[in-house]
């Protein structure tokens, strides 16, 4: 079986090729794009974790509060604060830079958010 396009037909679908992939590119940076609402299990994560990082300096203070801060999120929407709270979870018997760089990023998420 021989296929034959002539030029016409070889443009057309290059343009039809082109507009899906921009459209799926804009999609995505939209989707992924910039902070996303704090709702209240977010904030309540955001402020259950503020309220006691300072006090987990052992292992097993942070998973103690990876669990309350995972508890306080659960139903939340905004995915970024409910993929930091997790990291912290991953991160609580990790080592200090690690648990300090995941406290981090789940402190900047809430931020981005709106919370303070």
């Amino acid at each position: 079986m021989k296929l034959s396009l002539n030029k016409r037909q070889v443009v057309i679908a290059g343009i039809v090729i082109a507009v899906v992939l921009l459209g799926l590119a804009v999609g995505r940076s939209a989707r992924d794009g910039g902070p996303q609402k704090l709702d209240a299990p977010a904030a309540r994560a955001c402020s259950e974790f503020a309220d006691g990082y300072a006090r987990a300096r052992t292992k097993p203070a942070r998973l103690a509060l990876a669990d309350r801060v995972s508890q306080a999120s659960a139903g939340t929407d905004n995915t970024i604060i409910a993929d930091r709270v997790a990291a912290v979870g991953d991160n609580a018997n990790e080592s200090d830079a690690d648990w300090k760089s995941a406290a981090d990023d789940l402190t900047g998420a809430c931020r981005d958010a709106g919370w303070s």
